[in-house]
């Protein structure tokens, strides 16, 4: 095959390989943006730990409050309401 067929090959390939390498940077620079804004949520989930398969732990913080509630195949139980400043020291 003559030289310029493999000439354009190697500039589409590396136009190819510096398109994706452009999309990575920019997802990696994306992922930690909020697309719905930047408002703070009132609800959020802390930190989850699975029991077991049936069984799930949950760390919510509602407003200012830290609820411990425990998810199973019968519900959702409420277990315990954590003190902000307890909660703030263990994350630490």
């Amino acid at each position: 095959m003559p030289w310029p067929f493999w000439a354009a090959y190697g500039l589409r390939l590396a136009a190819a390989a510096l398109v994706l390498a452009a999309l990575y940077a920019l997802a990696r620079v994306l992922r930690g943006v909020r697309l719905r804004g930047s408002a703070k949520r009132f609800v959020a989930v802390v930190e989850t730990t699975i029991l077991s398969p049936q069984a799930t732990l949950h760390l919510l913080r509602v407003g200012e409050r830290y609820l411990l509630v425990g998810s199973a195949s019968g519900g959702i139980s409420l277990l315990a309401e954590l003190e902000p400043s307890d909660v703030l020291t263990a994350i630490r």
